[in-house]
């Protein structure tokens, strides 16, 4: 296996994990945990596929968020 392939299963398996426990915290609105992955530096494409949603609810939640911290 390759380092690249490594490092693609890697990221696969995380991507897992943090959809877990987002699933677990099944309260939360898209709209916050969309804040906290984005906290956590992830990219809007990355948090849709962890959410299983679209790159463009993603993008509004985030204007939304910045919004609301600009107040």
């Amino acid at each position: 296996m390759s380092d690249n392939e490594l490092l693609v299963e890697i990221s696969q398996k995380l991507s897992v994990l943090i959809g877990i426990f987002i699933q677990r915290d099944g309260q939360a609105k898209v709209q916050e945990h969309v804040e906290r992955l984005s906290d956590f530096g992830l990219s809007g494409p990355v948090i849709a596929q962890i959410l299983g949603t679209t790159t463009g609810t993603v993008a509004v939640a985030k204007n939304r968020i910045k919004k609301a911290r600009s107040k």
